[in-house]
């Protein structure tokens, strides 16, 4: 794979990249396969004018529906970038939620043969209020995604067999997650690993990664640090190197994103100026573009670029799903 030009070998500083985005064809030429293994959750906002306290009701002034969970939002990202894309994930045995969750991946042509439906369970699902200064409070029930376990992949190996690329987070289970990652390494799958939700007790990423994609927060927890961005670039590299992925992209918010090479070259990639409306999803607007774009065997920076941009336009919509670009938004915002 061809990465980027020029090099920037061992800098110790921040480069940034012009990626050639006239390369990038309308249609993938040569499409990736990528396996999904995550989460697939519904969620009920409520938008109200006060957050209640205990004991009191608030009463809400619009509620909206939106499939999510960051295994499905991925998913999706990558089917909407031109990849086939292959889901494994879990849902109620017979339930309503489960089937509004799973529509937008059926509708973009996601294979879901590997969704896993479990008796007795209800599809995850999360109650979010929003009061009228954008704070929020939110209860969560996993449901069946807690109990999608390592004997459901093994019944589904003829995915990790048509698969090249596994990308993954850690919503799971953590002997789920594993066990993915390690039937990944058995059928020579690239795995790219998004460590959210992730907390300083939470065990390291695993080594062998090809890509690790954290968020500023991760990163620090990850590194056991308390600022991520006061890290110097080059002792950022020394300590990535210890975690053992052959590449890191550390999503930054406003400042777009970081690549950290092999070399220990620190590439930045900062994203287009756009109006935030829902910044929920992004971050897998991200994971799911970049892994179809490298899945293309598209140039790395190229790649990089690309997801950035289709990450900032995802937050112009409400919904991590709703606000997810096709390839031709994309490139036509590009080209603009």
């Amino acid at each position: 794979m061809n990465e980027t030009t020029p090099l920037y070998a061992n800098s110790g500083h921040s480069e940034q990249p012009t990626p050639d985005f006239s390369i990038v064809p309308e249609q993938p030429e040569r499409p990736g396969t990528i396996l999904v293994v995550g989460a697939t959750v519904l969620d009920r906002i409520f938008y109200v004018t006060n957050l209640p306290r205990p004991g009191e009701t608030s009463i809400g002034h619009r509620m909206e529906i939106h499939p999510g969970g960051k295994g499905a939002n991925q998913a999706l990202a990558a089917r909407k970038m031109g990849a086939e894309v292959l889901f494994i994930s879990a849902i109620g045995g017979e339930d309503e939620a489960g089937r509004i969750a799973l529509q937008p991946l059926l509708d973009a042509g996601v294979d879901t043969e590997g969704v896993v439906h479990v008796p007795n369970q209800p599809t995850a699902e999360a109650i979010i209020s929003v009061d009228e200064h954008g704070e929020n409070q939110i209860t969560a029930c996993p449901g069946a995604y807690h109990h999608l376990l390592p004997d459901h992949l093994d019944r589904k190996l003829h995915l990790f067999r048509r698969a090249k690329w596994l990308l993954i987070q850690n919503e799971l289970p953590l002997a789920t997650v594993t066990h993915a990652i390690e039937l990944a390494k058995e059928f020579d799958l690239k795995i790219i690993f998004n460590p959210d939700p992730f907390r300083h007790k939470s065990p390291r990423p695993p080594r062998g990664l090809f890509a690790l994609i954290p968020n500023e927060l991760q990163a620090a927890a990850i590194l056991d640090v308390k600022d991520y961005e006061a890290i110097p670039p080059a002792e950022r590299y020394v300590q990535w190197t210890e975690v053992g992925a052959q590449h890191v992209f550390v999503t930054l918010g406003p400042q777009g994103v970081e690549w950290i090479r092999p070399d220990g070259a620190h590439l930045m990639f900062p994203p287009p100026e756009i109006e935030v409306i829902d910044s929920v999803g992004a971050g897998d607007a991200f994971c799911g573009a970049v892994a179809a774009f490298l899945a293309e065997d598209l140039p790395m920076d190229t790649a990089i670029a690309l997801a950035t941009h289709a990450a900032s336009l995802s937050v112009q919509h409400r919904g991590a799903q709703a606000g997810q670009r096709t390839r031709e938004q994309l490139l036509n915002h590009l080209r603009v």
